[in-house]
C-alpha cells in the first residue's frame, strides 16, 4: 500500500470526500425500506418500529418522558411522544428547526442543550407543548473538515462536548479538534479534557466507574483490518489517547512516528477494541431490569457500518459485558444484526445504519437508524 504523507496538502480533498460520505445517510433515508423479518435478535427479544423519522441521529428523553431525536440533515430536533405507553409514537412534533446539523442532545436542570456543528445552545423547555424557546449561545465550536457531528453529555456538573478531527490523519492546528471539551453548564470554563481522539461520537456515563466513556472511529486507508475501532474511558482527569501518532492499544502509526519513538507508551489504552471500519457511534449502559440477567450491566454500541473496507462490516448492534466494577469482560458480542443485505460483499448495500441508543425508564431500548426509523427493542419471553 502506498505510504501516506503527513503533510496536510496530501489530504486536501479528503474532508470533502468524508463530508459526502457522512451526508450519504441523509440522502439514502428516503430510499431505505426496513424489513423487521431481516433483523435478528437473541430469542425472547422483540424489535418493532416506534417511529419513522428523516435521518434520525442522537436521542434523549425529556423530563416528562418524550423521546427527542436530532435530524442532522434536516436541521431539526423532533419529539416523539408516547403518553399512553403504547410502544409507538403518537405523532412527530417539531421542537426546533433551521439548525446547523444538530446532533448531540441533553437535558440538564430542566433545560434542553443542543450541539450543532459550530456551537452549543441552551433552551427553555416547555414539556406541555414539546417546544424549546429562548436560545442562549453557550460555546462556539470549530467547524469544517470531514467530521461534522458534535455530541454532548453532562457529568459531575460539567458539560462534555466531542469534536472530531478535520482530516483522516493529520496533526491538528486547533487543539479543540480530535478532542472532548469540558465546559461549565453556562459555557464558561472551556478546556480540552481529552485529546488524541480522532472522532469520538458516542458519549455516555458508565454508572460503575462514574466516568464518561466514548466510542472512537479510527483512521482509514490502512487496509481492511487496521486500525481497530475502540471504546475508551475518559477517566477522572482525561488525558492523551494517542491519535494521530498511535492507534488501537498504543500501536505507533508509522506515518507519524519513527523507529524508536516511544511516545505511544504514555498514552491511555482503550477499554475495548473492535473490528476496523465498523464505525461505532452511539453507546449506552444498561441499568434497567427488563432484559435478562446476562444483558444487564452491559454497554451496548451501535455500529454504523463500513465504507473504507473491501468486505463490508458493522451494520449491527453489539454489547460488551462489564464486571461489578464496570470493566469489560471479553469483547463485543452481536446483539441485533441484519441491516447489511445478505450475501453483500462489495459495495455495502444496506437496509439501514444504526446510530444512537437510549434506554427508557422501563428498560426498553430505542435505536435510531439513519435509514429513517426509530426501533423499539423489548424482551417478553
Amino acid at each position: 500500500m502506498r505510504r501516506l504523507s503527513t503533510r496536510r496538502p496530501s489530504f486536501a480533498l479528503l474532508p470533502l470526500v468524508l463530508a459526502f460520505l457522512a451526508h450519504a445517510d441523509f440522502a439514502q433515508a428516503e430510499k431505505t425500506r426496513f424489513d423487521l423479518m431481516q433483523l435478528k435478535a437473541p430469542p425472547g427479544f422483540q424489535v418493532s418500529v416506534f417511529a419513522e423519522v428523516d435521518g434520525p441521529r442522537m436521542m434523549v428523553f425529556s423530563p416528562g418522558g418524550a423521546l427527542l431525536v436530532s435530524e442532522s440533515g434536516e436541521g431539526k430536533v423532533v419529539a416523539l411522544p408516547d403518553s399512553k405507553h403504547a410502544g409507538k409514537a403518537e405523532r412527530t412534533a417539531t421542537v426546533l428547526s433551521g439548525l446547523n446539523e444538530p446532533h448531540g442532545l441533553a437535558f440538564y436542570e430542566g433545560k434542553l442543550y443542543v450541539a450543532e456543528n459550530d456551537k452549543v445552545r441552551r433552551y427553555d423547555w416547555d414539556e406541555a407543548n414539546l417546544r424549546a424557546s429562548n436560545p442562549k449561545m453557550l460555546a462556539g465550536l470549530p467547524t469544517g473538515g470531514g467530521h461534522s457531528t458534535r455530541s454532548l453529555v453532562f457529568h459531575g456538573g460539567k458539560m462534555y462536548v466531542s469534536v472530531g478531527s478535520s482530516c483522516n490523519a493529520c496533526i491538528e492546528r486547533d487543539s479543540r479538534r480530535a478532542a472532548v471539551m469540558e465546559f461549565n453548564p453556562d459555557g464558561s470554563g472551556q478546556k480540552t479534557f481529552a485529546r488524541g481522539l480522532r472522532n469520538a461520537v458516542g458519549l455516555a456515563v458508565n454508572p460503575k466507574t462514574d466516568t464518561v466513556w466514548a466510542t472512537v472511529n479510527g483512521r482509514d486507508w490502512l487496509g481492511d483490518d487496521l486500525p481497530p475501532e475502540v471504546i475508551v474511558d475518559l477517566g477522572k482527569e482525561g488525558g492523551d489517547f494517542g491519535w494521530p501518532y498511535c492507534y488501537g492499544d498504543r500501536v505507533p502509526d508509522s506515518n507519524f512516528t519513527k523507529p524508536g519513538d516511544d511516545r505511544c507508551k504514555n498514552v491511555i489504552a482503550p477499554k475495548v477494541q473492535m473490528q476496523a471500519h465498523s464505525a461505532p457511534l452511539g453507546l449506552a449502559f444498561y441499568e434497567g431490569s427488563m432484559f435478562p440477567a446476562e444483558y444487564r450491566n452491559n454497554v451496548f454500541v451501535a455500529l454504523h457500518g463500513s465504507w473504507n473496507r473491501s468486505v463490508p462490516t458493522g451494520y449491527k448492534v453489539v454489547h460488551v459485558k462489564l464486571d461489578d466494577k464496570g470493566q469489560p469482560v471479553g469483547g463485543a458480542q452481536d446483539f441485533i444484526t441484519g441491516w447489511l443485505a445478505p450475501g453483500e460483499t462489495k459495495k455495502g448495500r444496506w437496509m439501514g445504519r444504526p446510530v444512537g441508543i437510549v434506554f427508557g425508564g422501563d428498560g426498553t431500548m430505542y435505536l435510531s437508524d439513519a435509514g429513517g426509523v426509530i426501533y423499539r427493542v423489548t424482551w417478553a419471553k
